[in-house]
């Protein structure tokens, strides 16, 4: 049977594998040659697909899974069964972006090294697909749900600009990667996890939600109430 002509899409699906694989992202182009036999080339034919080697085919990945992780959070924004804060009306921005938030932290908790391998290479080109698509999805769009619920009056605000709401959508990025990271790095203990009520809460918060005023106990009961549903 004749072997498949490289490419640069089966490079980049046996890196996946290999990262799967091993649960690590830390590996070079002659590794990936080395463990991965079906690929049947030189490292040399692999930096001609890729002259930036690793961090060139990290950020192909990294593209690849910010794309599918964007298409699932937009799809958290108008699930009803998606879980956020159980106290926030559904059609509420508030609502929304707390959904958003959480799905963040289960995707991080269930596809560790997918969400690994997407900080795990440098990222010196700022201009890449890579770059944009983070932008566009963890830091832009927050802003946007920020922005309208001010038109909403759901904030302790009249309005808030783009550059406000863009900074707030970055600072609530770093919040949920820190929070996530830790997780992930067991050098925290199970506590952290049930702490995840309070940091969308603190986010909200962040924010300026009018909601995030109310006590935590309300989304313990009200989660509690949807479960008895």
């Amino acid at each position: 049977m004749a072997r498949a002509a490289l490419s640069a899409d089966r490079i980049v699906t046996t890196a996946e594998a290999l990262i799967r694989d091993t649960g690590s992202t830390d590996w070079t182009v002659r590794k990936l040659c080395k463990l991965c036999k079906q690929l049947e080339c030189a490292p040399g034919a692999i930096y001609r697909y890729f002259p930036g080697g690793v961090d060139a085919i990290g950020a192909e990945i990294r593209s690849r899974h910010l794309a599918d992780l964007g298409i699932l959070l937009a799809h958290v924004e108008q699930d009803r069964e998606a879980e956020g804060l159980a106290s926030l009306p559904f059609d509420s921005m508030a609502g929304c972006l707390s959904r958003r938030c959480r799905y963040y932290l289960q995707f991080s908790r269930e596809q560790g090294e997918v969400y690994r391998s997407l900080y795990a290479y440098n990222a010196s080109n700022r201009g890449d697909q890579a770059s944009g698509l983070a932008a566009e999805i963890l830091v832009h769009r927050p802003a946007e749900l920020i922005r309208l619920a001010a038109s909403n009056r759901e904030l302790n605000r009249p309005s808030i600009g783009t550059f406000d709401s863009e900074q707030l959508g970055l600072l609530i990025w770093a919040r949920l990667h820190g929070h996530a990271d830790l997780v992930l790095s067991g050098l925290a203990d199970d506590r952290l996890q049930e702490l995840d009520d309070r940091l969308l809460i603190d986010i909200l918060a962040l924010a300026g939600f009018k909601v995030a005023d109310r006590p935590a106990g309300l989304e313990a009961a009200a989660r509690s109430a949807r479960l008895a549903k």
